[in-house]
């Protein structure tokens, strides 16, 4: 059963620590067509191509809205919700509780507007990394994963991990196809012990429009 409740963090997680988790847990929670000319056709895009393309993997329209039982090792899981409030041309604002992150809609990913990062960013083949945040490095680690939670069962989804940075904080993403982030876990380290905090998200709910495709 889920309750809507502020998470109080094991005492041995320093504050800067916290507030660099919760931001990050946060801004996470935080589709082809056949066009005929002049006695020609123009080749088909393939469904793959179109369901990579980055504004139908994290699909930032106004409006659209995700919720997530978030884990964090306690009795009770706690709700988070998650909004895209506006989009100003390329520009997306998204709200999870009192956090509010922009990101740019750009062909190639989804960057995030405050610092030279990406939540993902082309090629999507396996292996390939950018800068992520909170200075950390983001991977591709697969564009195959199945994934079941309870708002359903997807396919075909993005994996992405970051990691590195001064915080030491690992950050595990999916990102499926025309839904958007259905998982996101998240775990960091103490410098003051071997003990570590993990946080799991999954996807409950959403409300999710529209699609975009290519034009061949």
């Amino acid at each position: 059963m889920s309750c809507v409740r502020e998470y109080a963090p094991p005492a041995y997680i320093g504050a800067a620590k916290l507030t660099s988790m919760r931001s990050s847990i946060g801004a996470l929670f935080l589709v082809g067509s056949v066009v005929c000319g002049c006695g020609a056709s123009k080749p088909v895009v393939p469904d793959s191509a179109i369901a990579m393309l980055p504004i139908n993997l994290y699909p930032l329209r106004s409006g659209n809205a995700w919720s997530y039982d978030v884990n964090t090792g306690e009795p009770q899981s706690t709700l988070a919700v998650t909004r895209v409030e506006t989009v100003n041309g390329s520009i997306a604002t998204v709200h999870t509780g009192r956090v509010s992150v922009k990101y740019e809609i750009r062909e190639d990913g989804i960057r995030v507007v405050s610092e030279e990062a990406w939540l993902f960013r082309a090629p999507f083949e396996e292996g390939a990394s950018w800068p992520a945040r909170g200075g950390r490095t983001g991977r591709l680690v697969s564009t195959e994963v199945a994934i079941q939670t309870q708002a359903g069962s997807f396919t075909g989804c993005l994996e992405v991990v970051e990691t590195g940075g001064k915080l030491e904080l690992e950050v595990r993403t999916v990102y499926c196809p025309f839904v958007g982030p259905v998982a996101v876990d998240s775990t960091m380290r103490s410098n003051l012990s071997d003990r570590s905090v993990s946080v799991h998200a999954r996807l409950r709910g959403y409300d999710v429009s529209g699609g975009a495709s290519l034009t061949p």
